[in-house]
C-alpha cells in the first residue's frame, strides 16, 4: 500500500511538472508558445511562473515589435496579479521586495517596494522598511509615491527611536538615525517629517552634539514653519547655543546671538507652556554677558586701561538691570562705583571693543575665570 502510494505521488508529480513546463524561454521561436503558457499560468494563480517566462521572453533578441509588445503587455499583467498576491498579510514582504531587480516599468516597482515596505513594517522588521525605501527612492528618485514613503519612515524611525530598551537598544538607536536622516534629507517636506527633524535634534543634544541639534531645530523652522514643533525648537535653539559655549570669555557672539533669539520667542509666544523655561535660558544668558563684561573690564583694570574698564562695567551695569536681578545690578554696580573716573579719550578710543584684547592672554582667560557664575540659572533672576 504505501508503495502504492509512493508511485501515486511521484507520478502526480510528473504530471505536475508536464503540465507547468518550465519557465525558462531561450529562443525567439518559442515566445508564442511561453505567452500562451504564461496565460495559462495567471489562469491558474500561478503568477511567479507567468512573471519568469515573460521576464525570459522579454530578454531575447529578434523579437518583433507585435511579439514584443504582447510580451510587454504580459509581463505588466503578470507582475500586477503577482504584486496583489504577494500583498496579503501572510506574505513574505522579501519577494516583494525582489520585485525591484525585475527591471518593471516604474508604476509597478513602486507599488512593489511600497507593498514590502507596508509588510516588513507591519511584521515588525523595520530596518527591512527602510532598507526597501531608500532601494526604490535609489532607482527612480523623485517617485509618485513619496508621500507614503515618508509616512512610512517616519512610523518605523519613531519606532526605532523610541525603543523601549532590551538587548538591541543601541542597534535600534543606531538604525533609527540612519532612517530618520534619510528622511529629513530625502523627503524634508513630507507630512510629519517635522517629528524627523525634532527627533534627530533630541538625539543629538542627548550625545552632546549641539552643533548638530541646532542644525536639525533649523531646519524643522525652515521646512515646517508651522508645526506645532515650531515653538518648541525655537526655544530649544538658544538653549543649546548657550550649552555649547564652555570658554572662559563665553563666545561673546553667540551670547548675543542667544540673547537676540530668546528676545524673539518671548515677544512671540507670550502665555506658551515653555515660557518659564525660556525666562530661565534668558536670565543665564544675561547673567553670562554681565560676567563676560565684568571679567573684561577687571583684566583692563589690571593691566591698567581704566577706560576700556569703566566701559566694560558700564556696559555689564546694564545688561544687570534688564535682567532685573538685584545681585547682579548690586555686583556691576559696586565694580563701576569702585573705578577710578577717567576724563574723555580721543574718539577711535571710546568704545573699545572685545577684539582690542588677546583672548589667549593668560591673565584674562583667569579674569574671566573669577566671573563664571556659580549656577547656570540665578534664582533671585526675574527676565
Amino acid at each position: 500500500m504505501i508503495r502504492h502510494a509512493a508511485c501515486l505521488l511521484a507520478t502526480l508529480a510528473l504530471c505536475a511538472c508536464s503540465t507547468l513546463g518550465t519557465s525558462s524561454v531561450d529562443d525567439a521561436g518559442e515566445v508564442p508558445k511561453a505567452v500562451a503558457l504564461a496565460r495559462e499560468d495567471l489562469a491558474a494563480g500561478r503568477t511567479e511562473q507567468a512573471l519568469e517566462r515573460m521576464r525570459d521572453a522579454r530578454e531575447l533578441e529578434g523579437l518583433s515589435i507585435e511579439a514584443r509588445d504582447e510580451v510587454e503587455l504580459l509581463l505588466e499583467r503578470s507582475a500586477e496579479q503577482r504584486i496583489s498576491e504577494l500583498s496579503r498579510a501572510d506574505a513574505d514582504p522579501a519577494d516583494l521586495a525582489q520585485l525591484l531587480d525585475y527591471d518593471l516599468p516604474q508604476q509597478l516597482s513602486v507599488a512593489a517596494g511600497l507593498a514590502a515596505a507596508r509588510g516588513f513594517a507591519a511584521q515588525d522588521e523595520p530596518y527591512e522598511a527602510f532598507r526597501t525605501l531608500r532601494d526604490l527612492e535609489t532607482k527612480f528618485p523623485l517617485h509618485h509615491g513619496r508621500a507614503e514613503a515618508g509616512a512610512i519612515l517616519i512610523d518605523v524611525g519613531l519606532r526605532l527611536a523610541r525603543s523601549g530598551g532590551g538587548f538591541w537598544v543601541w542597534t535600534d538607536r543606531a538604525d533609527s538615525f540612519a532612517v530618520l536622516e534619510f528622511l529629513v534629507l530625502t523627503y524634508p517636506g513630507e507630512k510629519r517629517c517635522d517629528e524627523a527633524f525634532f527627533e534627530l535634534a533630541t538625539m543629538y543634544e542627548q550625545d552632546e552634539e549641539y552643533a548638530m541639534a541646532i542644525q536639525r531645530h533649523e531646519e524643522l523652522l525652515l521646512a515646517h514653519v508651522e508645526s506645532p514643533l515650531s515653538s518648541a525648537s525655537q526655544a530649544r535653539i538658544p538653549h543649546l547655543r548657550m550649552i555649547a559655549i564652555d570658554s572662559p570669555d563665553y563666545d561673546r557672539r553667540e551670547l548675543l546671538r542667544a540673547r537676540r533669539e530668546l528676545e524673539d520667542w518671548l515677544a512671540k509666544h507670550a502665555g506658551h507652556e515653555l515660557e518659564r523655561e525660556v525666562q530661565l535660558d534668558y536670565a543665564d544668558c544675561l547673567q553670562r554677558l554681565v560676567q563676560s563684561d565684568l571679567g573684561i573690564a577687571s583684566f583692563y583694570r589690571r593691566i591698567d586701561r581704566p577706560f576700556g574698564a569703566r566701559y566694560h562695567a558700564a556696559r555689564a551695569l546694564e545688561t544687570a538691570r534688564v535682567s532685573t536681578s538685584p545681585t547682579l545690578i548690586a555686583r556691576a554696580d559696586a565694580f563701576l562705583a569702585g573705578l577710578p573716573q577717567v576724563s574723555e579719550l580721543p574718539g577711535e578710543q571710546r568704545t573699545p571693543s572685545d577684539s582690542q584684547f588677546s583672548h589667549d592672554s593668560t591673565e584674562l582667560r583667569e579674569a574671566l575665570e573669577r566671573q563664571r557664575p556659580q549656577t547656570e540659572r540665578p534664582k533671585d533672576a526675574q527676565p
